[in-house]
């Protein structure tokens, strides 16, 4: 096994490996490892030169910081060197200090969560606890390591973000300390990189995903709420709370309906993202017309400056918003299937079974429907029915190509093929049969002689 061959290695060298961190928590809990992350008193020149005495690859992944990255038979394991570290004022998350220990008791106490610090040698199998982590294991609980919560909550904002996804991921409870010190500290999180907000973000959105504990995500979300911390990641969508809508319609105000949907929908990012701020525009429509009215629009705007800030990837941008623009098309079901045929068209098919996922979970997240959403189970079975006729759904899909339709017409390469490629999509999207190369090209003839 890799990790015992590791440890024989720091053994012979004079040192104890550990594992800690996830590496422990979670089969106490049954869950499966997902993070390879071990720890001894060697410091990184010292791991550095024992991976190259032995040939084992590795990478200074913040050797400042007494992190190296062993790549060892097959498997990769994060090595931190026991530390403890220095803060600038302010929670900006890097230390402004490092000094290495030998002792572990040391490294404990420097951790978030108690649950985070629970030790394994890996030879024996021996825990070692400085903590209490055991204890808050067993009650499931979210405990900082310090005696002073406010010491770990205020030296590291992104610990509320943590607080935060290890609550939705693991189903666990903040301890009232730890929540009232987490919540004191939640402005720090201005002071942290909008990438690293992001990554946490994420974690929290895709939190079920991760060891299957259910409504994960709108755990975490209502923890950050709670903590003050939307407020400051992402201010626009904090002002959904308290904005009460329909009673027929809704059983939530704007903010809670948008973390109930993140939680009926399906564990994609793109999906979640969509979902948390589908609704976003809401308050600004209210404010701007009395009425909630082209918020889809006024939404799609905000949520893109949210997620630039943020610093999101552009495809990521660009899928997120576009479903927010379209989200509210055909509310009651209204719309001739002519008409919904042209949309799915323009949509694209991954981007149209996106909205009807997005469609349901709006519904869903109400709190008032279950069940079947008619709008979204028509459009489904129309998208089905297109895809299952050939309905080209982009050009390149069309039997025909550009230099097809200049030969047929006598005339050059010119914007007017592509006019006439548009308007074949368009009758394609109604008529799928139509689109072989003969029916085409006799259309294209038509568009002409008629136009």
């Amino acid at each position: 096994m890799p990790l015992i061959r590791l440890a024989e290695l720091f053994a012979a060298a004079g040192h104890t490996l550990y594992g800690v961190g996830g590496m422990v928590r979670n089969p106490l809990l049954g869950l499966p490892v997902t993070d390879n992350d071990v720890t001894s008193g060697m410091t990184p020149g010292e791991v550095m030169g024992l991976c190259e005495s032995n040939g084992i690859k590795h990478l200074d992944i913040g050797a400042a910081f007494g992190m190296v990255e062993l790549h060892y038979m097959g498997e990769v394991f994060q090595h931190t060197t026991f530390r403890r570290d220095t803060y600038p004022s302010g929670g900006g998350h890097r230390p402004s200090g490092v000094a290495y220990s030998k002792d572990i008791n040391e490294d404990a106490f420097r951790r978030d969560f108690t649950v985070n610090a629970i030790y394994e040698n890996i030879l024996t199998g021996e825990l070692t606890d400085p903590t209490g982590g055991m204890a808050d294991l067993k009650k499931r609980l979210l405990r900082a390591t310090s005696e002073d919560p406010a010491v770990i909550m205020g030296e590291d904002a992104l610990r509320i973000m943590r607080l935060a996804r290890f609550g939705a991921e693991l189903g666990f409870e903040a301890e009232k300390g730890t929540f009232a010190a987490a919540r004191e500290h939640a402005p720090g999180l201005a002071d942290i990189s909008p990438e690293r907000i992001r990554e946490e973000l994420d974690r929290i959105l895709l939190s079920d995903a991760k060891y299957g504990v259910p409504h994960g995500p709108y755990r975490g979300l209502e923890m950050l709420d709670r903590l003050g911390a939307i407020d400051v990641i992402m201010p626009e969508l904090a002002e959904g709370r308290g904005v009460a809508q329909k009673p027929q319609y809704h059983r939530y105000d704007v903010l809670h309906h948008c973390f109930h949907t993140v939680d009926c929908i399906g564990p994609e990012l793109i999906l979640r993202l969509a979902a948390l701020l589908h609704d976003v525009g809401k308050p600004a429509a209210l404010r701007a017309t009395g009425r909630m009215y082209t918020h889809d629009v006024l939404g799609a705007d905000i949520a893109r400056g949210i997620l630039e800030r943020l610093r999101y990837p552009s495809g990521v941008i660009r899928e997120v918003t576009a479903l927010i623009r379209a989200h509210m098309f055909d509310l009651r079901t209204e719309a001739r299937e002519d008409t919904i045929r042209l949309w799915l068209q323009e949509m694209g098919i991954e981007r149209s079974r996106r909205l009807i996922a997005l469609r349901r979970a709006d519904v869903h997240g109400s709190g008032l429907i279950e069940g079947a959403v008619e709008s979204a189970d028509r459009w489904e079975r129309i998208l089905e029915a297109m895809i299952a006729a050939g309905t080209p759904f982009e050009e390149r899909q069309l039997a025909v190509t550009g230099d097809d339709i200049a030969r047929a017409l006598g005339i050059p390469p010119s914007p007017a093929i592509g006019r006439v490629k548009a308007g074949l999509m368009r009758h394609c999207a109604k008529r799928p049969e139509d689109n072989n190369k003969a029916a085409l090209l006799r259309l294209c003839r038509d568009m002409v002689n008629n136009s």
